[in-house]
Order: structure tokens, then sequence, then C-alpha cells
């Protein structure tokens, strides 16, 4: 990560050099346009020999446009120094500008990032606490629930239980009643019929009894009566008979 920001930083710096030298190049006009130079370029004389051996030097306008020549080569070389003195000045400049403005932007960036970091290590420690609290109220909560659940599980077993417990209870009281009541029905009708039967049988016999009585008085009153008339028609034969002898 460190090789490849350096990197970069190289890559900004030359490409912001390239464009000030550029720009500085445009703007100083360097290298001059050819209707910008001074004086007029001609052939020079060459000096020459006559025929007698003597040496023959140009004339002195010759002379004069070569120092021309010469005065402007120099001042084309000075404006080319200066050009080049300003070019490197600028492109010094310019770096040293891009270096500051990488270092300040590298440092900008450092400190956004450091921050960003600061801010994302807040951020995810508050989303940490938020789900650990969020957690902890979800495992209180289902804790709550399954202890409610619980609670309200047992009584209503507990509930269920006494109701079951209740109703065996008054099933079986219902039961023991119910074999009371029919006991005692069952009893009381055994005793009806007993006296029924006893009623009966008394009745019966007591029937009998003046009917034998009634039979036995009803005899006996026959026989008295046969033998009253008997006696009565023995004494009356008898008076007869006496009567006749």
């Amino acid at each position: 990560m460190a090789n490849q920001g350096n990197s970069r930083k190289f890559w900004v710096a030359g490409g912001a050099l390239a464009v000030i030298g550029v720009v500085g190049m445009i703007a100083l006009d360097y290298p001059p346009a050819s209707e910008d130079a001074s004086g007029t370029i001609v052939p020079a004389k060459r000096f020459r020999a006559d025929g007698g051996g003597a040496t023959i030097i140009g004339d002195s306008t010759a002379t004069q446009n070569g120092t021309n020549v010469a005065n402007g080569v120099n001042a084309a070389n000075a404006a080319d120094a200066s050009s080049r003195n300003a070019a490197d000045a600028a492109s010094r400049n310019a770096a040293d500008a891009a270096s500051r403005s990488a270092a300040d932007a590298a440092s900008r960036n450092a400190a956004d990032a450091a921050s960003r970091s600061a801010a994302d290590a807040v951020a995810q420690q508050r989303s940490a606490d938020a789900s650990s609290r969020n957690a902890a109220d979800a495992a209180s909560r289902s804790a709550a629930d399954a202890s409610s659940r619980n609670a309200a599980d047992a009584a209503s077993r507990s509930a269920a239980d006494a109701s079951s417990r209740n109703a065996a209870d008054a099933a079986s009281r219902s039961a023991a009643d119910a074999s009371s009541r029919n006991a005692a029905d069952a009893a009381s009708r055994s005793a009806a019929d007993a006296s029924s039967r006893n009623a009966a049988d008394a009745a019966s016999r007591s029937a009998a009894d003046a009917a034998s009585r009634s039979a036995a008085d009803a005899a006996s009153r026959s026989a008295a009566d046969a033998a009253s008339r008997n006696a009565a028609d023995a004494a009356s034969r008898n008076a007869a008979d006496a009567a006749s002898r």
C-alpha cells in the first residue's frame, strides 16, 4: 500500500512538472520565432588572397554585419539562458508546489482516513454495543416469556389437576349417593314387598281362619238344627205312637 501511494505521488508530481514546463515555454515564447531574431544574417565574406599574395579582408559593412550577428547570437544565447533559468525555476517551483500539494493532500488524506477509521471504529463499537444490548434484551424477553409460559402451563396443569380431582370427587360422591339411594330404594322396595307379602299372607290366613270358623259354625248350626229336627220328629212320632196306643 505504501509503495503504491509513493508511486502514485511520483506520477502526479512528474505530470505536474511536465504541464508546468509546457506552460512556461509557451508563456516565455521559447524558442523565439524567426521574425523575432535581431539583425540580418548574410553569408560571411571569407579572407581571400589576391594573385599577388596580399590578403584582402572583408569591407567594413561586412564587419559591422558580423558584429551585429554576434551580438544577436549573444542576445539569443542570453535569452535562451534566461528562458532556461526561468523554466528551471518554474519547474523547481512547480515541483516544490506539487510536492507540497502532494504532501498536504497526503496529510489531509491520512487525516481523513484516520478520522474515517476512528468514526468507523466508533460506529462499529456502537453497533456492537447496540447488538449486545439487543441480544441481552431479546434474551431477557425470551427468558421472561419462557418463565411466564412455564408459570401459565404450571397454573393450567394445576387447575386441570384440581378440576380433575374435583370432578373425580364429585363423581365418586355422586356414585356413592346414587348407590346409597339405590340401596335405600332397594331396601324400601324389599321391605314393602315383604310387608305386602306378609299382609297378603296374614289376610289369606285370616280369610282361611274366618272361612274355617264360618264353616264350623255352619256345620255346628246344621248339626244342631238337624238334631233338633230329629229330636222333634222323634218326639212327635213318639207322641203319635203313644196316642195311637
